[in-house]
């Protein structure tokens, strides 16, 4: 690795990748999630579509930054890509995946976003899955998720990495670690109680217009 530091006990290929990790877990814990669950639960607000599109924005740029600072931090050691050969890493293959799927996702929002149909009325629990609309949008919803879950695969398998390859000899702080598992668990949490408020809500609904209709029936049936 290159002698000169950027710091006490760092040098150039470890400071490239201490920016690198700081980028990607903005990505990983805040931008993306935070679209995520946005859409999750303000998508009767008329702001949410906006927040969603520059949060995603946000994380589409994080992801260039922090691939592009990995790439150079490997090509300083004389590594070459470590995507293929006897130093083939699981990190920078996810890295990889990560920077190429979320392309794609964007392409599928965008696509998504100008084949908008009306939404139907849709009774019963989780009326985002039933209701009437552009397969294009539940496929963007859908492989967000799984683009959103390499995201966090990539971010662990980091730490791991760090621990092992880092030419300062440092470990990544138990406090950094701790924090990823709370902050991933609590996002994974919010998202999937997401799920349950839609099902109860949509069930009552489906409740209140039943009862609606059976009032409308009985004004509407002639006395004896």
């Amino acid at each position: 690795m290159p002698a000169d530091t950027q710091g006490p006990g760092y040098d150039y290929h470890d400071t490239l990748i201490i920016a690198h990790a700081v980028l990607a877990s903005i990505a990983t814990l805040i931008t993306a999630p935070a679209a995520i669950l946005v859409a999750r639960y303000f998508r009767s607000r008329t702001w949410w579509f906006r927040a969603h599109v520059v949060l995603q924005a946000f994380t589409v740029v994080f992801t260039i930054m922090f691939f592009t600072l990995s790439a150079v931090a490997v090509a300083s050691g004389g590594h070459g890509t470590q995507f293929v050969g006897p130093k083939k890493d699981p990190h920078h293959d996810l890295g990889l995946s990560v920077a190429i799927l979320l392309w794609v996702e964007a392409i599928f929002g965008i696509a998504a976003h100008y084949t908008h149909t009306a939404h139907s009325a849709t009774s019963g629990a989780f009326p985002t899955i039933k209701a009437k609309k552009s397969p294009l949008r539940h496929l963007h919803a859908w492989y967000g998720i799984f683009v959103a879950g390499l995201l966090y695969a990539g971010m662990k398998t980091g730490i791991d990495e760090w621990n092992m390859v880092a030419d300062s000899g440092t470990l990544v702080p138990n406090g950094i670690q701790i924090a990823f598992w709370v902050i991933f668990s609590l996002e994974i949490a919010a998202y999937v109680i997401g799920w349950f408020l839609e099902a109860f809500r949509g069930q009552r609904n489906s409740r209140m217009i039943s009862d609606h209709l059976g009032d409308e029936e009985k004004r509407d049936t002639p006395s004896i």
